[in-house]
């Protein structure tokens, strides 16, 4: 019996390894995928590859190159161990450009970092189209910083964080789409691009992933622990019950006539169930 869970643990151990590395290059495969597609929306003159709908914000090539260096870095970071100069090539480059583009925009430089791509963009609402958000270059220096992090000495002490915290803000916007009231639209700063979104989140898991299990925010989700197990029962219920809620309430009015305090209330029905379920499951 106990050889039998020896062998059992080590086969768990090895799987958990081989989703830390496959999850990681999927990621990146895809956030570079993403710039691509913006490459060849922008060359083409097909703006739907860079904007996925016409009435979305087309991502900026300038971002799309970013996206590619950190997608080709986070590759090379997992495969090729003799290569991994690149990385720390590439981080400190979409570093330098994001922290460039936010100089731009709060002290009134100009460096045409984004003219190098795009001279003379075209107008999405007030705001032209072509040229980095600052969201975005805010975001940028979290995961250039994070990638750059994975080459040190202690890559999980900055990376994981980093990496939560790209993820979390390319969620937030992506919700924003999902709920029909896209991020700063109709305003005079340039938002962020639906594909911009899901390369965030995207490169963040990506870079989290690659920092491994054993620091934070991982570790508290995996193992045994009963905080372990309790946070990876109750963290996707409540958050996907708030945004379920808040969907609902978002878009449910607009289409029939319903009373939103009874789609509240159903809601906080059907979610108390659950977690009434889960609770009889983990005890």
């Amino acid at each position: 019996m106990s050889v039998f869970r020896q062998t059992k643990g080590v086969a768990e151990e090895r799987s958990e390894s081989r989703s830390f590395r496959i999850i990681p290059l999927i990621c990146a495969t895809l956030t570079i995928a993403l710039g691509l597609l913006t490459f060849i929306g922008w060359i083409s003159g097909l703006p739907l590859l860079a904007s996925v709908r016409a009435t979305y914000i087309p991502m900026a090539p300038s971002t799309a190159f970013c996206f590619s260096l950190i997608g080709i870095g986070l590759i090379v970071h997992l495969l090729r161990a003799a290569l991994r100069w690149l990385p720390r090539a590439f981080a400190p480059l979409v570093l330098a450009m994001a922290c460039a583009k936010l100089v731009e925009v709060f002290g009134g430089f100009h460096f045409g970092i984004d003219t190098w791509f795009v001279r003379n963009p075209e107008l999405f609402g007030a705001v032209p189209t072509g040229r980095m958000a600052p969201m975005t270059a805010l975001n940028f220096v979290f995961i250039a910083t994070g990638l750059l992090a994975l080459t040190g000495n202690q890559p999980a002490k900055f990376a994981g964080p980093l990496g939560a915290l790209a993820t979390v803000i390319g969620a937030v916007v992506l919700v924003g789409y999902w709920y029909g009231t896209p991020l700063l639209y109709g305003g005079h700063t340039i938002p962020v691009a639906f594909s911009t979104a899901c390369g965030f989140f995207l490169s963040g898991i990506g870079i989290m992933m690659t920092a491994g299990a054993a620091e934070w925010p991982l570790r508290a989700f995996l193992g045994d622990s009963t905080r372990a197990v309790l946070l990876r029962a109750f963290v996707p219920l409540i958050t996907a019950a708030a945004l379920i809620n808040g969907w609902i309430n978002a878009t449910l009015p607009t289409r029939i006539h319903v009373n939103p305090a009874v789609t509240s209330a159903l809601c906080a029905v059907v979610f108390a169930a659950l977690i009434a379920v889960i609770i009889s499951q983990i005890s």
